[in-house]
C-alpha cells in the first residue's frame, strides 16, 4: 500500500605574548515546570508566573520531520544539526505566519510540501519554527469572596483589566541561563510533554547553535545565531511508520500553553505582565486498519 502523510495542524592584537582559553562550547539550561494560572483564587504565587491559553498565538513552520537517534547528539551538546539519521515529512523554505490558536480544537492543514517518510522506528520527532511568536490572550480570575476580574494583553508586555486583547510579537533569542544576557544559552532541555520530553535549541537559519560566547552584547541580551528554534521530541516509546501509515500528525498543545501572566511588582500575585511562553506538542501516527 502506497502510505503519505498529511500534516495537520534573537581585533587586532598588539602584544607579542598571548594565552589561549579553552574552546567556548554551546550552553544548555534545564527545563523549569511551570503552573496553569488559577481561575479561582490566587492567580499565582507572589512574584510568579502563569501559564494561560493564547487568543493569538502565531508563527512560522518551516519543517517537521523525523529520527532514529537526537539530531544534536546524545548529550544535546552539539553545535549543529546532524540529519544523517532523520527523514523529512513537511517543508516550507519561505512560510508564512500561522495563527495556531485560532485553531484550537481542529486540524490545520499546512501550506507547505508534505513527503512520506521511510518506513522505520522513530524516537525522536522534530519541528522547526522562527523565533518571532506573535501572542495575545485574557485570563479571568475569581478570588475567593471576590468578583471576576478579566486580565487582558494590551501589547509591548503590558495589563489591564479593560481590554480588549492587544497582540505583541515576541522574539525567543536567548534562553538566558545566567539572567543577565552575558552568555548564550541555546538550548533549553527536558520539558514534560505528552509522551516523552521536549528540548528546543535556538539556531541560524541552517540550524548551527551559538557558542555560549556568541552572544551581541549584554544591552540586547541575544544569540549571534537566533532566527529558528529547533523542538526535538524524545519519546517514551519510539513509534514505527509502516507500509500502512497514512498520516504523522504533530498536534501543538496551546490550551493552558503559550502565553505567560507575570506578576512583576507589588508582590500581589496579580498579573501586570503578559507575554509568550513555551508551548507543548505531541506527535501522533495514523494507520490503516
Amino acid at each position: 500500500m502506497t502510505h503519505y502523510v498529511k500534516i495537520l495542524a534573537s581585533a587586532f592584537l598588539i602584544s607579542l605574548t598571548f594565552s589561549l582559553s579553552a574552546n567556548a562550547a554551546v550552553e544548555d539550561t534545564t527545563a523549569v515546570a511551570s503552573t496553569a494560572c488559577n481561575a479561582t483564587g490566587t492567580v499565582m504565587i507572589a512574584d510568579g508566573d502563569c501559564r494561560a491559553t493564547p487568543s493569538t498565538f502565531s508563527t512560522n513552520i518551516y519543517e517537521i520531520g523525523l529520527c532514529t537517534a537526537h539530531p544534536y547528539g546524545a548529550a544535546k551538546t552539539s553545535s549543529t544539526f546532524d540529519a544523517s539519521t532523520c527523514v523529512v515529512i513537511y517543508t516550507d523554505a519561505a512560510p508564512a505566519a500561522v495563527d495556531l490558536a485560532a485553531a484550537i480544537g481542529t486540524n490545520t492543514t499546512l501550506p507547505g510540501t508534505a513527503s512520506a517518510p521511510t518506513e522505520g522506528t522513530y524516537g525522536f520527532p522534530y519541528i522547526k519554527l522562527g523565533t518571532d511568536f506573535t501572542v495575545a490572550g485574557s485570563l479571568t480570575n475569581t478570588p475567593a469572596g471576590g468578583s471576576a476580574t478579566t486580565y487582558y494583553s494590551i501589547g509591548s508586555g503590558n495589563v489591564n483589566t479593560t481590554g480588549p486583547a492587544v497582540a505583541q510579537t515576541d522574539s525567543l533569542r536567548n534562553f538566558d541561563k545566567n539572567g543577565d544576557g552575558s552568555t548564550c544559552t541555546s538550548g533549553y532541555l527536558g520539558a514534560a510533554v505528552v509522551g516523552g520530553t521536549m528540548d528546543g535549541f535556538i539556531t541560524d537559519a541552517s540550524f548551527a547553535r551559538s557558542d555560549s560566547t556568541e552572544v551581541g552584547n549584554v544591552v540586547s541580551e541575544l544569540c549571534d545565531k537566533s532566527t529558528r528554534l529547533v523542538a526535538v521530541m524524545n519519546l517514551s516509546a519510539p513509534f514505527t511508520v509502516t507500509s500502512q501509515t497514512y498520516a504523522v500528525n504533530f498536534n501543538f498543545v496551546l490550551t493552558n500553553y503559550g502565553a505567560q501572566f507575570i506578576d512583576d511588582s507589588n508582590s500581589d500575585s496579580i498579573p501586570d505582565e503578559f507575554g509568550s511562553a513555551p508551548f507543548a506538542g505531541y506527535f501522533t501516527v495514523l494507520n490503516a486498519d
